[in-house]
């Protein structure tokens, strides 16, 4: 995949027209090089906010007026920058390399202004801005506080921006069409005869900025189904009366990181930079996720200028994380995430020792796994090298011991010790690896391990055949996995969880299975984490604690009718651990609410809503009792008639 964005940031030029007003210009270099294929290939690999652009580039009518809503300006003159290079290049424009190459932002003088295809003017709203009395002789109106004197036909000064009246131009309207004082009626008046004095050009590019992360940028709400806002009424207007094509850049919420971590891996490209293995991406782009500046691509590129301002050139040495170590100056860099909602209730580490009953051995051996991560930091940021930890681990236990759960809690002690990024957290079934045709399952599992921080593959040996052995879309799976073990051992918490261990016979332990089945997958394991199946009495515990977390208050008495019950069950082979805590409480719910609900009064008690009975337990008990037995008996026949099928 490319790393690199075709349009990192928009050029916008200053200049100055050497004339006896000094006029200031702004310009957007537009590069020659970019089309509809490098947009749809930006859009592809994470620009997704630009795209609506492609259909208008590819349209036959072409628009003349393009209305771009954005909450960001940069966004939109990146917009008008992909618009304009897409339909230059549709016209077979010449494209010229050396002229890219020298794309910057750099101030010069101009002895005029000279309209090209490839350098737009850029106008604001308050350019427009007029005062207009209609039927007086002498009426006047000011452009930029120039004035011009409309009945005796005789301007002081005309600005530059008068004369183009062929190549394309870009209108910025900030707010309500750029109100600044006045009566907002003449304010859209004033834009409209300024949009209007642009109908001989070839594109007129209306880019309205609206400061708000509302996604749509309307304010209003939605009183009413037909509602129409007074700000959304005038933009209806200007889009009718000049036929204009009107399209949304607007960056979503959960496409915001994503798109950061390609501006700056994009960066590092463009500017020659090579990057260290291991290089921890997502700490970087959470902090420029967290900085107010909406001008994020500016910003990322003085980020990484000021990271390499000391070094003799750009390419003596690969970045590493400790080169923006500056950056903890500007904000603290904790992800801007749930991980920072659930501190609320406690840290991982809190929840981990306290919520989860018994796996003492478990929680030790998570807590030397993050010890040993957080020592190798340490010395990394000493300067010491070696260290390097690989994050992959095997979780082996029966199911219902809480191996999601204590993973999840794993990662996110990892992000609030900072040796993880972020907290995106993913649990797959191994078999969900393998793609729907040959070449989808390589970009399947990559896709997983970019996407997310934490990664779980649950049933790891689904992936795999009986006996490990493997078809074409297996193989290309796990060979995709053995790269991204070697691309992200350091920076994601990899973990294969699934049925196994040394409790589990040889003909039953399907992990052993698949890690035989990929020599390479097994030697970039670290570790080994096993959950044996819960105690009676740990089950027990699980069950008061699941009630405590829902409210309800069981009976003391239940305890000894709980404890009886799941010493029978732990010692049979379809025992399901703590998931049989659960069903059993749903169930003694049910009993309770029709014990209460019997009583038909017209008020209840909080107490009566919250107090489980020993007589809901008991019923409860006998209930899930009659169905084991059934489906013991109905296994037992499945196994005779197999066997008479022999």
């Amino acid at each position: 995949m490319r790393k690199k964005l075709s349009l990192l940031k928009p050029y916008v030029h200053i200049a100055v027209i050497n004339n006896k007003w000094m006029e200031k210009v702004s310009y957007l270099k537009i590069p020659s090089l970019v089309d509809v294929k490098n947009l749809r290939a930006d859009v592809k690999m994470g620009a997704v906010q630009f795209s609506q652009l492609d259909e208008l580039i590819v349209k036959e009518n072409e628009p003349k007026y393009i209305l771009i809503n954005t909450d960001s300006l940069e966004q939109g003159y990146l917009a008008v920058t992909y618009l304009a290079a897409g339909f230059n290049r549709k016209h077979d424009m010449d494209a010229d390399e050396e002229n890219d190459e020298h794309l910057d932002e750099t101030e010069s003088n101009l002895s005029e202004w000279d309209e090209n295809p490839r350098q737009i003017p850029v106008i604001h709203d308050y350019e427009f801005r007029m005062n207009l009395f209609e039927g007086e002789n002498n009426s006047t109106f000011g452009v930029n506080d120039i004035f011009m004197m409309g009945g005796q036909n005789s301007v002081a000064h005309m600005p530059y921006w008068m004369g183009c009246t062929h190549d394309s131009v870009c209108i910025i309207a900030r707010a309500h069409f750029g109100i600044c004082a006045g009566d907002a009626y003449e304010s859209k008046e004033a834009f409209i005869l300024g949009l209007n004095y642009f109908r001989g050009n070839d594109k007129v590019y209306i880019i309205y900025v609206q400061e708000s992360s509302y996604y749509g940028g309307w304010e209003e709400e939605d009183l009413d189904e037909c509602f129409i806002s007074e700000a959304r009424n005038k933009w209806n207007y200007i889009v009718l009366n000049f036929l204009a094509d009107e399209v949304s850049v607007y960056l979503k919420k959960e496409d915001r990181k994503k798109y950061y971590r390609l501006l700056v891996r994009g960066n590092f490209s463009a500017n020659g930079i090579s990057v260290k293995k291991g290089f921890n991406y997502g700490w970087l782009v959470n902090i420029v996720a967290a900085m107010a500046d909406r001008n994020k691509c500016k910003l990322v590129e003085n980020v990484i200028k000021y990271a390499v301002k000391d070094w003799k050139s750009p390419g003596e040495r690969p970045i590493e994380n400790r080169d923006f170590d500056f950056m903890d100056r500007f904000c603290r860099a904790y992800p801007v995430n749930e991980a920072n909602k659930e501190r609320k209730t406690g840290s991982a580490r809190e929840r981990m020792m306290q919520e989860l009953i018994g796996m003492e051995d478990v929680k030790t051996q998570i807590l030397n796994i993050v010890n040993v991560m957080k020592y190798n930091q340490i010395r990394l940021k000493m300067g010491f090298s070696g260290g390097g930890y690989h994050n992959v681990h095997v979780m082996l236990g029966a199911p219902g011991t809480a191996k999601t759960t204590m993973a999840k809690l794993m990662g996110q002690l990892m992000v609030e010790e900072r040796l993880l990024s972020d907290n995106r957290f993913i649990c797959v079934n191994g078999a969900e690896l393998k793609g729907k045709y040959v070449g989808h399952s390589a970009p399947k599992t990559k896709e997983v391990f970019e996407e997310n921080d934490i990664i779980v593959i649950d049933e790891a040996y689904s992936l795999v055949g009986d006996n490990g052995d493997s078809d074409s879309f297996t193989k290309e799976a796990l060979a995709q996995l053995v790269i991204e073990l070697e691309n992200h051992s350091t920076d994601k918490l990899v973990i294969f969880a699934g049925y196994g261990g040394r409790k589990v016979s040889d003909r039953n332990n399907k992990m052993k299975d698949f890690l035989d089945a990929n020599p390479g997958i097994k030697s970039r394991i670290t570790s080994t984490i096993y959950f044996d199946s819960y105690s009676p009495d740990d089950m027990v515990r699980i069950f008061f604690k699941l009630a405590e977390n829902s409210q309800y208050h069981p009976d003391e008495g239940t305890r000894e009718a709980l404890l009886s019950y799941f010493r029978k069950r732990a010692a049979d082979d379809n025992f399901g651990n703590g998931r049989e805590a659960r069903k059993l409480l749903e169930t003694a719910v049910v009993y309770t609410a029709s014990r209460v609900l019997a009583e038909d009064k017209k008020a209840y008690t909080r107490e009566e809503m919250q107090r489980i009975l020993y007589e809901d337990v008991e019923k409860a008990i006998k209930e899930l009792e009659y169905g084991d037995s059934i489906q013991n008996v109905v296994q037992a026949q499945r196994k005779i008639g197999f066997i008479r099928n022999m």
